[in-house]
């Protein structure tokens, strides 16, 4: 794919997450005139910088360089098996892959204290497991 197409695509998942390319500069510690001759396509942008977008704007490298269509992984789904019937679980799943690496830290970090708070954990009561009312 050309520069145009991976240009548009930096500054399509820039702006998703919400940020300007001042604050972007900022966030990813790179010069703004970086960011800005990137996505003006007058310099092409390196592994790294590509690296780092698709991290923090929780897309694929495939997608920001134009191989792909999908701006979001699969491989969640494919780890889980993610049934049919469980709604809230493919919701789960989209969600993560919808943040960045800090963003699904937090992710966890939350569900694991709704574990050990223990009011929203299943126990297991003569063989069956139940939700705790």
């Amino acid at each position: 794919m050309g520069m145009a197409v991976i240009s548009e695509r930096l500054i399509k998942a820039r702006e998703f997450i919400g940020h300007n390319r001042k604050s972007f500069a900022e966030m990813l510690n790179i010069p703004y005139r970086t960011i800005t001759n990137y996505e003006n396509g007058s310099r092409e942008p390196g592994s790294d910088y590509i690296l780092k977008v698709a991290d923090v704007c929780g897309c694929t490298t495939d997608w920001l360089l134009g191989l792909s269509d999908n701006p979001r992984s699969n491989s969640s789904y494919s780890a889980i098996v993610v049934q049919e019937n469980d709604p809230l679980l493919k919701t789960l799943c989209a969600n993560y892959e919808g943040l960045n690496a800090e963003g699904r830290e937090k992710l966890v970090d939350y569900s694991d204290d709704l574990i050990q708070s223990n009011k929203y954990k299943k126990f297991v009561s003569s063989g069956i497991l139940q939700e705790k009312a």
